[in-house]
């Protein structure tokens, strides 16, 4: 009797445990498998479904040509992102029989996608073009990184789903791009969003809100706009003379990309490798004459820089170099925004001048700290020395650059 006391004793005491427990539900998975959002995506379509056939979703993607035969080994399995943008792009191009801009497609399949490289190169092509559509838009990499990561191999989510079916079935809802492939955004906007074409997810509000130079300018007269000034947004009106097709200066890639350069050149110095192939890449970025005799200068220039930098052991790195196009303005000369991470090192940084630690100094209210990450935010010019120039062989000017505070 003693044990059965303690047995019913053990049993209650069991039931009671039980009972005050809470009730675990096993979570629902977050993520969409690949049959589910096939058939997700032929509802969306509204394409025709064959009830009487075993697999009818399955069937109907396949004769719309969104799903190629034997494309999965399993339905039942989740859907990756890159898979699912396959499937994204094939949709489109059937719905909207493919509308894409030649120029914006290759501007992200070649700069946009930070990892790009670890997606199959079969179905490269279609993640740029969904992303290219504003359909997905990718992650962030980071303030002032002007790529953003794709992720294609984690698995899509329910929420993923529901948002690109969305912006598969209206085009208004989809992500903006500018003409060289990177994110707008249309919240959040600077004071002065009105004085640029667009506004990129990637730069904050501080980048664009720095004053241009002719609003630091005194003038002695009363200046006027498309003459004297120009902001990003009105700046094409200055080009009288330079080759614009469709309001647009054909030649702006150009200009970046030998800014980029400039820039990625000046601010990554190393005094054990410091050669030729260095001053050579920073030369071609500046304008040079025809004949040698007449670009000497700058070369000597270069040369004694080189020495210097040899000499006390300089080192420049650089974490960013962010030149920004739809920022070029109009101050009598035209100007594009940069940003720069870098850090500078040298055994004798207390000793030197440091108006010649860089190459054509960078001008700052806050002094170098050696050793330190760095940020600033400045405007370079951009011109030629060709009075009839269509803006073909238009380069860096080799004048100091300034950075401002605000």
């Amino acid at each position: 009797m003693k044990n059965k006391g303690i047995r019913l004793l053990l049993i209650s005491i069991i039931l009671t445990a039980t009972l005050l427990s809470p009730f675990k539900v096993k979570a629902e998975p977050e993520y969409v498998k690949t049959g589910t959002f096939i058939r997700q995506l032929v509802q969306a379509m509204k394409l025709d479904v064959d009830s009487t056939v075993k697999d009818p979703y399955i069937d109907a993607a396949l004769k719309a040509g969104i799903l190629k035969l034997d494309q999965f080994a399993d339905y039942n399995g989740y859907i990756t992102t890159t898979d699912a943008a396959v499937l994204l792009n094939r949709a489109d191009e059937h719905l909207h029989k493919g509308t894409l801009d030649e120029k914006l497609y290759k501007a992200v399949l070649e700069n946009r996608i930070s990892d790009i490289k670890k997606i199959p190169k079969k179905k490269r092509g279609d993640v740029a073009k969904v992303v290219a559509k504003g359909i997905i838009k990718g992650y962030s990499n980071g303030k002032y990184i002007q790529n953003r990561s794709f992720k294609g191999n984690e698995y899509f989510t329910k929420t993923d789903a529901k948002v690109t079916l969305i912006r598969l079935m209206n085009q208004s809802k989809r992500a903006k791009l500018s003409p060289d492939g990177q994110l707008i955004r249309t919240t959040n906007l600077p004071k002065n969003a009105d004085q640029y074409e667009y506004i990129l997810e990637c730069f904050p509000n501080s980048f664009y809100e720095k004053k241009f130079r002719y609003q630091r300018t005194k003038y002695h007269y009363k200046p006027k706009e498309l003459i004297d000034y120009a902001s990003p947004v009105k700046v094409i009106g200055t080009m009288r003379s330079l080759t614009v097709i469709d309001g647009k200066m054909i030649y702006l890639n150009d200009w970046t990309d030998k800014l980029r350069l400039n820039l990625s050149t000046r601010f990554n110095v190393d005094y054990r490798t410091i050669d030729n192939n260095w001053l050579n890449n920073l030369s071609s970025t500046y304008y040079l004459f025809e004949k040698a005799d007449l670009n000497k200068p700058l070369f000597d220039d270069i040369k004694e820089y080189t020495a210097f930098v040899k000499k006390n052991k300089v080192k420049i790195e650089s974490e960013i170099i962010a030149v920004e196009p739809s920022t070029m303005y109009y101050a009598t000369g035209y100007y594009m925004r940069v940003y720069a991470k870098f850090k500078v090192t040298s055994p004798n940084f207390d000793k030197i001048k440091k108006d010649i630690i860089f190459y054509n100094y960078v001008s700052d209210t806050k002094p170098l700290v050696e050793g330190k990450w760095m940020e600033c935010v400045f405007d370079v010019r951009i011109a030629t020395r060709n009075g009839s120039s269509n803006g073909r062989d238009y380069a860096v000017r080799a004048e100091n650059i300034v950075v401002y505070e605000d």
